[in-house]
């Protein structure tokens, strides 16, 4: 924020017909561009209003260094000191006093006061600003304040406000709310693009773009960039040049206040900087001196990965809207430029705006506010956005799982006093479990909490071949100065934690030990087993995941994972924690299961029964089995082998395939006889009807190949149906000589016989197959395709029309045939003659 007070802004120029339409509606939209004096100018009308007067008003910003520079820029116009008229209120840090009227919040601290006042009771306003980030914790937040204000408060007034809003979108989801538009103060900017060059990387061409322009330009710079990596490669790149009278500053989330306000503090006369920032530099901030803004167009943003568990920072290109915000950077207080490190033709493919939170982030700490507000689904709440429903039902499975909400999707006692935890309602789960155990334990599940809600505290190589928890925990325990602020941050959260279970944090005394049964509290789908090679585990969710083999704990048999990463499809550890089997037998005693199964040896081709302990997918204990094992479970064992191996595992002979082909035939081309769709789907579906009645006493593959398939197959029909196979799908034709010739089926149209010529000498009726008499009347069958033999066995021709081939091409069939065998009978007449197996000497004239 500057500090300076500006004698006029373009936002007072709509300043009378705000205040009239906020004291005559209570949903208000506005739209005003950056410099406009939205969050500075307006936010001081409220307090002058006869409607609001003696009552609270909250501005909602999303991001904490604006929170504190707001609510520091408002007092100063006051002449007051934050915490007087105007004070601010943040997950740690707060200024507020009895005579606070105006409070600068941000949306999570909204949510809590929303559970705790549901009437929002002396409440007269509450302003978006920002609105069209929409976080996650935003979209709760307005929607929880929505709902209090149509259904238990209808005079309390909602403003949203923003430089970007999808205004129709807004206008159609809220229908009642009254639309204002404000000019803006933005001085022209003038847009360049500067794109890598072939084969370039991004972060060099950045570099070498921001060195020409520190050497080059006169004004302070400000640099958007995706994530702390690159802040950090270019900020040591950039402070090896040593420019006389330019600062390099670096501005992201993860610095403290102070350090943030550093970065965007106005410089000494006579010297400018450059500031490296995250998209935290997007809205909300003007920085003295910026006018230049050097865009490289990506963002990192995180994303739910179900696999992993855990937010992956994804890097994007950033959204036409998020463009625009970062160029309008360098017009706030003078004419500017924006160099766009990628081309124009990029810029206009893409989307307009970004996707929203509510469709990538993780659901749960979302689904806890919903539960603890009453609700059951997210549809009950006026969200203006909504998760998939498949992924909303896997975050509720999830509560249940931590038994946080019951069956109904309703708050537990438990889950109950895990809501009120301000942490992830997994970590809050895990604390509560910990103080069943006593006092030190409680204390060491605050330190994880607050550990692994931040980044890890190792780096690069370390961190790389050291993913045990527990070494993270002895360097916080050990840590003694306050020079590391991230160290600092996790332990005053620890501190937090335990007073909000009335316990008083300290390091000493905690047993490292337990480590691993706290995990299991909080990712209990992520125990994993050894798979015996080096390195390799299963989870019990049943996903496979790999410890670096140099790391210690690639050796051991049993490991909690707490974080993962995911490079390709595969999940690689990141942090986790050694665990016994007896602490996995006693922690989840109630959902381990003993069974008596049947496993078939591949080496010896035969069952082997065993009495198995298993957890979810890993197998606790593997005991061979005296007594003798049951049909069922060996018809089990089959059907699952079948599975896992496909149809193909089994012994087809030419008697079965060939009845698979009929089938299907039927199936294909006469859908009326209603008859089950015999597809290798089906059959794998439908195992435990056709196949596992037959296999219970079957001990070896040996005994299994030597199974009728064919009878197993045809157990899926009725005897009514077996009937319709044999006669509409019959396996063989019956000539006029008496010979039977079998049909072939495929997915063709026309099953094909073979026979000779000779033996078809009379018939002029072609034979069909697939009709039943009273069954498929409209269907009159489908006509053989003939294949035509020679006394050879030889293929002359093939028909499916008789009469046109002995009329037709059967003339020069003959002569053929005639000389080549001249002791066969080859008539003139075919028509009329006689079907016969035998050579002319012994036929009749």
């Amino acid at each position: 924020m500057s500090m300076t007070v500006t004698t006029y802004l373009p936002i007072e120029a709509i300043k009378q017909q705000f205040c009239q339409s906020l004291d005559e509606q209570n949903t208000l939209i506005l739209s005003a561009p950056p410099g406009a004096g939205k969050s500075t100018c307006l936010p001081l009308w409220l307090l002058t209003l006869p409607s609001l007067a003696n009552k609270k008003i909250y501005l909602l910003q999303p991001r904490r260094l604006a929170v504190k520079n707001i609510a520091t820029f408002l007092a100063a116009q006051l002449k007051e000191k934050v915490g007087e008229t105007v004070g601010y209120r943040l997950r740690n840090d707060s200024k507020t006093s009895t005579s606070t009227r105006l409070e600068v919040i941000t949306e999570g601290i909204l949510t809590q006061i929303i559970q705790k006042d549901a009437e929002l009771l002396g409440t007269a306003l509450v302003v978006f600003d920002e609105f069209h980030e929409r976080s996650l914790q935003g979209d709760l937040a307005f929607a929880l304040t929505r709902e209090v204000q149509t259904e238990l408060r209808d005079d309390l007034k909602i403003l949203l406000m923003s430089a970007t809003l999808d205004i129709e979108y807004l206008s159609q989801a809220l229908p009642d709310a009254y639309l204002l538009n404000s000019e803006g103060r933005s001085y022209p900017i003038e847009v360049s693009y500067q794109a890598p060059r072939a084969h370039q990387r991004w972060r060099e061409h950045a570099l070498a773009v921001i060195k020409d322009k520190m050497y080059n330009h006169i004004g302070s710079i400000l640099v958007f960039l995706p994530g702390v990596a690159d802040i950090r490669f270019l900020l040591d790149s950039l402070m090896a040049q040593k420019v006389e009278g330019v600062k390099i500053c670096p501005l992201f989330g993860e610095l403290s206040l102070k350090e943030q306000q550093q970065a965007i503090a106005p410089c000494l006369s006579g010297h400018r900087k450059i500031v490296l920032a995250t998209n935290i530099a997007e809205t909300s901030l003007t920085i003295d001196g910026i006018d230049l803004v050097i865009d490289c167009g990506l963002e990192k943003v995180a994303v739910f990965d179900s696999a992993s568990l855990m937010n992956k920072l994804m890097q994007k290109q950033i959204s036409k809207a998020s463009a625009v915000q970062r160029a309008g950077r360098a017009g706030r207080l003078m004419h500017g430029q924006c160099i766009r490190l990628y081309g124009k033709d990029d810029f206009e493919r893409r989307p307009l705006h970004s996707v929203n939170d509510i469709q990538q982030a993780d659901l749960l700490p979302t689904l806890i506010e919903a539960a603890r507000w009453g609700v059951t689904a997210l549809a009950e709440l006026p969200l203006l956005e909504l998760p998939s429903k498949a992924k909303e039902q896997q975050a509720w499975q999830e509560l249940q799982s931590l038994d946080i909400v019951d069956d109904k999707y309703l708050l537990t006692k438990h889950g109950e006093k895990a809501s009120c935890l301000p942490c992830h309602p997994r970590f809050a789960h895990m604390i509560l479990m910990a103080q069943t155990q006593g006092p030190n334990i409680t204390l060491l599940a605050c330190l994880i909490a607050a550990l692994l809600e931040e980044r890890d505290i190792l780096k690069g190589e370390q961190a790389k071949y050291d993913c045990d928890l527990i070494h993270r925990l002895q360097l916080l325990i050990q840590h003694k100065s306050n020079k590391n602020p991230l160290l600092e941050r996790i332990l005053q959260q620890a501190s937090r934690l335990a007073q909000n279970v009335q316990l008083r944090f300290r390091v000493h005394d905690l047993d490292l030990a337990k480590t691993g049964v706290l995990l299991a509290y909080a990712y209990p789908e992520r125990v994993a087993k050894t798979r015996g090679n080096h390195g390799d585990f299963i989870c019990v969710n049943g996903k496979g995941t790999l410890v670096n083999e140099q790391d210690a704990l690639a050796g051991e048999d049993f490991i909690v994972i707490a974080q993962t990463s995911q490079l390709g499809g595969q999940l690689t550890v990141r942090l986790a924690s050694q665990i016994s089997l007896e602490e996995i037998t006693n922690t989840f005693a109630a959902q381990i299961k003993q069974q008596d199964i049947a496993n078939f040896d591949n080496k010896s081709g035969r069952i082997i029964a065993k009495r198995q302990t298993s957890l979810g997918a890993i197998v606790l204990s593997d005991q061979p089995l005296k007594q003798e094992v049951t049909a069922e479970s060996i018809s089990a064992m089959w059907c699952s082998l079948v599975m896992k191996k496909g149809l193909s595992f089994l012994s087809w002979q030419a008697k079965d395939l060939a009845l698979k082909a009929r089938w299907l035939w039927l199936n294909k081309y006469f859908p009326e006889y209603d008859l089950v769709v015999i597809d290798d789907e089906l059959l794998l579906a439908k195992l435990t009807t056709w196949f596992a009645p037959f296999v219970g006493g079957i001990k070896t593959k040996a005994q299994l190949d030597k199974l009728d398939l064919s009878s197993m197959l045809l157990s899926l029909l009725s005897y009514q149906e077996q009937k319709i196979l044999k006669q509409a799908a019959p396996t063989v034709y019956v000539g006029p000589t008496g010979r039977h010739c079998p049909i072939s089926y495929s997915q063709d149209e026309s099953p094909k016989v073979s026979l000779p010529m000779q033996e078809l000498y009379g018939l002029t009726i072609t034979p069909n197959v697939g009709a039943i008499a009273g069954i498929s009347e409209q269907n009159q069958g489908i006509p053989l395709l003939l294949e035509l033999l020679s006394p050879a066995q030889r293929p002359i021709q093939v028909t499916q029309d008789l009469v046109k081939f002995w009329s037709g091409s059967y003339q020069a069939v003959q002569k053929d045939m005639k000389s080549r065998y001249p002791r066969h009978y080859w008539p003139d007449d075919p028509v009329n003659a006689k079907a016969t197996n035998k050579m002319k000497r012994h036929i009749k004239e």
